[in-house]
């Protein structure tokens, strides 16, 4: 993505979150995976159940996402993102190599108790 197209995300996603409660975070990574140069989000939603989900029916009919995985989807004791209503990271793939895991999830790892158990991702969004 451009920029400006990440500005123009970043400066709509606040907003409308602002207004329904959420907070959160969204990460931008970008770099050469084993396979190919590409791009993906990671994003941390925080809010009320019903506001979670209308916001994620949301992104989930703009034509700009494909590809929607979610890691995990369960009551939070606490926000962990509480003072921003979308933190943004851009991150380069070359010099975090600890995210490149992230571009080869599969359907048996994501539905493996383990990975169900563990807070992985999050923590690892935390780490900002």
């Amino acid at each position: 993505m451009l920029e400006g197209d990440l500005e123009l995300l970043l400066e709509e996603s606040r907003a409308w979150n602002a207004a329904h409660g959420i907070t959160g975070l969204l990460a931008y990574i970008e770099g050469t995976s084993d396979v190919r140069e590409e791009a993906r989000f990671m994003q941390v939603l925080e809010g009320t159940e019903e506001e979670v989900k209308r916001i994620f029916i949301k992104i989930r009919q703009d034509s700009r996402h494909h590809h929607i995985t979610v890691l995990k989807n369960e009551p939070m004791e606490y926000r962990s993102f509480k003072d921003w209503t979308m933190k943004f990271e851009t991150v380069d793939l070359s010099t975090n190599l600890h995210f490149k895991a992230f571009f080869l999830l599969d359907d048996q790892l994501l539905k493996s108790e383990e990975f169900k158990r563990s807070d992985t991702a999050l923590n690892l969004l935390k780490s900002f």
